[in-house]
């Protein structure tokens, strides 16, 4: 597998995930009367910012562990990232707990994976297919 294509899974398993936090965070942001000041101060509008921004952070951590999108694990995978997604497998007719869950230490490690995949989703859908549009070019 070239490198290129390697790259090209990353973003995609990424632009995914951060699509689906983005519509999340947005839903939230809709919801919270609070962030919807007419005409805010300037600093108004900074504390809205960076309401937005750290919503979209949690929300971004919270997708990365619901579907265990660990950025070490994915990072191992790049032929095929997408299935290292998941706290369970399914093998034939049964579900399979991940290894990760089968002592602290891993669990721990792949929660500190998912949250840095977590981080990486807070910078939301569009940079992710800005950069992979430029992989693209490249390629």
């Amino acid at each position: 597998m070239g490198s290129f294509e390697a790259l090209v899974n990353l973003l995609v398993v990424l632009t995914a995930l951060s699509v689906a936090a983005e519509r999340i965070t947005n839903l939230m942001k809709l919801r919270r009367t609070d962030l919807s000041v007419r005409k805010p101060s300037e600093a108004e509008e900074k504390k809205r910012e960076r309401s937005i921004t750290f919503q979209a952070f949690v929300v971004g951590v919270f997708i990365a562990l619901l579907v265990k999108a660990n950025f070490f694990e994915i990072l191992t995978h790049l032929d095929s990232p997408w299935e290292t997604l998941g706290w369970v497998q399914v093998e034939g007719s049964r579900w399979v707990r991940s290894p990760s869950t089968a002592a602290w230490g891993t669990f721990l490690y792949t929660c500190v994976g998912c949250f840095l995949t977590g981080t990486a989703l807070g910078f939301g859908s569009k940079f992710w297919h800005e950069v992979l549009e430029i992989v693209f070019e490249v390629r």
